[in-house]
């Protein structure tokens, strides 16, 4: 799955990437970047745009009479979920990164790990978003799509966001037909992943600086 992640993109270099006219100036960068909070996305809606969205599609569950934030969204079963389908077949995005985390059980601990490619690339996850509220167009949610880990990212989590070059973000945003993401999609840039242990200072929501991925020994 993709439960945090990474963000070092400035935005003056993602609007030129993607040829994007957009009004935000302000960079999003961070270290720790948690489920609920907002931040930059890219979404083809008529044009390629550059906004704000919250992170995690939020609905009421009927039974508990309580709110659910869904951060991710199943390749597998996108087509299909009520939740997301409508989703998936008009409103894609990506979302800018620099890596993600997991935490692998190691010794009986939960031991947090960064994935990332060389140099910390920048990398793009697939998403999907919707309105927050229909009635009030204003503010947009987002989810990252995942899929089932390749034999490398499965030594230390199951599932993996489906992750996307340059190029490949293109093709994503720019398909009309829903049918570029297949189920057995493998981005060119899996072939280039690694990740290392860190320390338990990411844990914690509120730290957020480059501590969060300097490497530690086991």
């Amino acid at each position: 799955m993709c439960g945090r992640f990474v963000n070092l993109n400035k935005v003056s270099t993602i609007k030129k990437i993607f040829e994007i006219i957009s009004p935000l100036k302000e960079n999003n960068l961070s270290y720790n970047i948690t489920p609920s909070q907002f931040i930059q996305i890219i979404t083809n809606n008529k044009k390629m745009d550059l906004e704000y969205a919250k992170w995690g599609y939020t609905f009421l569950n009927k039974e508990s009479n309580l709110e659910k934030n869904i951060i991710n969204s199943r390749l597998e079963t996108i087509r299909d979920k009520i939740l997301f389908k409508e989703s998936f077949y008009k409103r894609k995005c990506i979302i800018p990164a620099n890596g993600y985390f997991e935490w692998p059980v190691i010794n009986n601990d939960k031991i947090p790990h960064f994935v990332h490619v060389p140099e910390a690339d920048p990398i793009y996850f697939a998403g999907i978003w919707k309105y927050l509220n229909f009635k009030n167009n204003s503010k947009k949610i987002f989810s990252i799509i995942t899929k089932s880990a390749n034999k490398y990212i499965e030594k230390i989590h199951h599932r993996m966001p489906v992750l996307l070059s340059i190029e490949e973000a293109k093709d994503y945003l720019y398909d009309d037909t829903s049918s570029y993401l297949k189920n057995n999609f493998v981005s060119k840039i899996e072939e280039y992943l690694e990740y290392y242990a860190i320390s338990k200072f990411v844990n914690s929501p509120l730290n957020n600086s480059k501590k969060c991925i300097d490497p530690v020994d086991l």
